[in-house]
């Protein structure tokens, strides 16, 4: 990885973690599998895993109805 790309991770690590989610969907929106080629069942699994955890964590900081 580029020290550019870690300049940015570094910076989107440090963002509160709403603003985290809202650059991750703005990303997932804008990249198209057919930019990169077939996913990995590794890739697949890494992807779900953050997901996974993005909604645990917003689920957990979510008011009870």
């Amino acid at each position: 990885m580029s020290t550019k790309a870690q300049t940015v991770l570094e910076g989107f690590r440090s963002l509160p973690r709403d603003e985290q989610y809202a650059v991750y969907e703005t990303i997932a929106r804008s990249v198209t599998p057919g930019d990169y080629g077939p996913l990995s069942d590794d890739d697949l699994t890494a992807i779900a895993a953050q997901t996974f955890s993005l909604l645990d964590e917003e689920e957990s900081r979510a008011q009870s109805r």
